[in-house]
């Protein structure tokens, strides 16, 4: 397996190296890692660490967010006037992170029964969904868990399903998040007894991962950070083009407002002190440099 994903790698930089309308490769200094390569192709992305692919950025579905979904949660006048098209440029995005031992998915998308293309980015990046040992859920919205099925059953059926306590909690019966939790049950039917629950800061996979709760969006929402070098959000931003500028804007879906928008604060501030690179499900831009972009600005 692991032949495959340097095969992958050097095949991606050769692509770039042409620089033809869909690939490019950009390198970047950070704090951390001297030495960071992006490369993208059609809809997969690639993270590498001295040309060695660290996480993959896989295409589940092109979108945008409409201005309405921010309408009251900040300043409205403001909205209209960064908005001007009515619209903010969106996506759902999965991640896979790779070493020796583990192929690690976060999130799953939509799946392919409500439009989603995860598996097919998949196979564009030669990963098997057979190979993936371990899928990491930030929440357990729609779009994000849709992905974990195929014909009702586990799309990848030699997964473990990580989630936060809090999550797992909020997403039970009489928990508050109860009430659409129809998806949940059909995953956790197709994985029963492949389902483990962490708490904040618990360390996976020989420390690779770490997971850090980052609830508003839901109770238990998580953000990953992976190998201390990149930081995997769920529905911490909806429309970076918005949100990382303006984090006080709040999506409707948001279950406390007032504590996504703090958690959000709080999230990119640590991101951008530690040199870190952003992955949002929600932003276009797979892997985006937070220190690069401030000093631009």
């Amino acid at each position: 397996m692991k032949h495959t994903f340097f095969l992958l790698a050097a095949t991606l930089l050769l692509v770039a190296s042409c620089r033809n309308g869909n690939s490019q490769t950009q390198t970047t200094d950070t704090p951390h890692d001297p030495v960071i390569t992006i490369t993208t192709k059609d809809g997969v992305s690639l993270l590498l660490k001295d040309n060695n692919p660290m996480i993959f950025g896989l295409v589940d579905k092109e979108n945008e967010m409409p201005k309405d979904l921010f309408l009251g949660s900040y300043n409205d006048s403001l909205l209209t006037a960064l908005m001007p098209t009515g619209a903010s440029r969106s996506a759902i995005n999965a991640f896979v992170a790779v070493d020796s031992l583990n192929t690690i998915l976060f999130d799953a998308g939509l799946g392919a029964d409500n439009g989603g293309r995860l598996l097919q980015s998949m196979k564009e990046a030669n990963l098997d969904p057979a190979k993936v040992t371990a899928v990491c859920l930030t929440h357990l919205h729609f779009d994000h868990i849709g992905g974990l099925l195929q014909n009702g059953r586990a799309a990848f059926p030699n997964a473990t399903l990580y989630l936060s306590q809090e999550e797992y909690d909020a997403w039970g019966d009489g928990g508050s998040m109860a009430k659409n939790n129809g998806m949940w049950k059909q995953v956790m039917a197709a994985y029963k007894g492949h389902i483990k629950t962490f708490r904040d800061g618990e360390k996976l996979f020989d420390g690779m991962v770490v997971a850090h709760l980052a609830p508003g969006h839901t109770p238990g929402h998580t953000v990953y950070t992976v190998n201390g070098t990149c930081l995997i959000a769920g529905d911490l931003l909806h429309a970076q083009d918005l949100q990382l500028d303006h984090p006080q804007f709040c999506a409707r879906y948001d279950a406390d407002p007032a504590q996504a928008t703090a958690t959000r604060t709080r999230i990119l501030k640590s991101v951008l002190d530690n040199g870190q690179y952003f992955a949002g499900a929600h932003c276009y831009d797979h892997f985006i440099n937070l220190s690069k972009r401030s000093k631009e600005d």
